[in-house]
């Protein structure tokens, strides 16, 4: 293990990978060392998120982000050679009236941005998603009350959008790396920091196993769901730390519904945050849990997706209570509690300490901008591609100039 390095990079995830990666890419030579405490890279929330992508935000840095990300992920084989299982098979968003019209006024912000979306009436939900009913004459009254179901009146479709394989991008990253720069690169799995190195107000290193030091001129923490509790460890102060929690949300892979042509329909939102997309010969389905706790929690509550999620399945899509359980999971958001949104940049404090975390259940789909405006930073000293991202600090959370974003799954 080297114990000297221009860069330090904590956390062995797509986020870290795509660092790492643009670093290189860009030119830069020093000596760039990861660690990440599993035995694989990309093993925790990169391999147990849902895989989609979407450029559909309500604020134009999230906007900026994924776009400059569906171009990386859209020219990913050609450029690397490496199949990322990139479909561009877009996310379908439905709607109640209550929010519809704030929707439409919505699409010439999109239009201005550059993201192509449609908006689809009901006929148009019907054709695109086989077996789906808008309307509710075909439920008991008792079911719509209980699950509080209003009719749909309209879609929101974005074609750019689409899911890919997040655990063979990142791999890719940190496999590509090792290739191509062997002199600057060091991956060191199996090695969790167990703390930051911080004297009079400058990280210069990190402590490892066996309270050995690791010197390092820049540490960029990338570490996701486990953040703030690392820099908790290092002795660093509530106030002067992040406001990331881990969050847990769970994924189902479940059978498809014996509907002919499900398994080429895109990315749907249906009533209540539910979402599920064809996963191979499966369907994958989720939705964010309203009273979860926050904590390092991985278990898969069957009846969670039994007693609510699938109900809300059935009632759009007569045939959905064939969608038996096959497998699922638990995964963790780095969730930051203040607007939801990444943490990228330096600390304000704390001298060369740099963030990437945060990002609330978008960073797999962020990954590759993220990588480029935190390498431009470092080389160029300024976010060149998408100067936005300054808005993303984390000084914003002391100056109370939060980056709402409404439309988080």
């Amino acid at each position: 293990m080297r114990t000297g390095n221009d860069i330090i990079i904590i956390g062995g995830g797509i986020i870290g990978g795509s660092i790492l990666f643009n670093l290189l890419k860009d030119g830069y030579k020093g000596k760039i060392a990861v660690f990440e405490k599993k035995n694989s890279m990309a093993d925790e929330s990169t391999a147990l998120s849902a895989g989609g992508f979407r450029n559909i935000w309500s604020t134009v840095v999230n906007m900026k982000l994924t776009t400059m990300s569906i171009e990386s992920f859209k020219n990913f084989k050609a450029e690397t050679g490496v199949s990322i299982g990139f479909e561009q098979r877009g996310y379908l968003f439905t709607y109640y009236r209550k929010d519809w019209e704030t929707i439409i006024k919505f699409r010439k912000f999109w239009e201005e941005s550059g993201v192509k979306t449609e908006l689809l009436d009901p006929v148009k939900i019907m054709e695109m998603i086989p077996g789906y009913k808008p309307g509710l004459d075909h439920l008991d009254s008792e079911i719509v009350e209980m699950l509080e179901l209003k009719e749909i009146v309209g879609g929101l479709f974005g074609a750019d959008c689409g899911v890919f394989n997040p655990t063979a991008c990142a791999i890719a990253y940190f496999d590509l790396s090792c290739k191509n720069y062997r002199e600057c690169v060091e991956i060191n799995k199996n090695t969790e920091v167990k703390k930051l190195s911080i004297k009079d107000g400058k990280v210069d290193g990190v402590i490892v196993r066996d309270d050995c030091f690791i010197a390092g001129e820049k540490i960029i923490l990338a570490a996701g769901a486990f953040s703030h509790d690392l820099l908790e460890r290092s002795g660093v102060s509530e106030e002067q730390n992040i406001p990331v929690v881990p969050l847990k949300r769970m994924l189902f892979l479940v059978n498809k519904p014996p509907i002919e042509g499900f398994g080429k329909i895109p990315m749907i939102i249906i009533d209540n945050g539910v979402y599920f997309h064809p996963e191979a010969d499966d369907l994958l389905v989720g939705r964010a849990k309203a009273d979860q706790k926050p904590g390092y929690d991985y278990e898969m509550e069957k009846k969670y997706y039994v007693d609510i999620m699938n109900s809300y399945m059935q009632a759009r899509i007569p045939g959905m209570e064939y969608c038996r359980i096959k497998n699922g999971w638990g995964g963790l958001y780095a969730h930051n509690t203040k607007d939801k949104n990444a943490i990228i940049g330096d600390h304000p404090d704390i001298e060369n300490l740099i963030f990437a975390t945060g990002f609330s259940g978008h960073g797999v789909m962020e990954a590759p901008a993220v990588g480029k405006c935190i390498s431009e930073k470092l080389i160029q000293g300024d976010y060149v591609s998408i100067p936005e991202v300054t808005l993303l600090d984390f000084t914003r959370f002391r100056e109370g100039r939060l980056v709402k974003e409404t439309i988080v799954i």
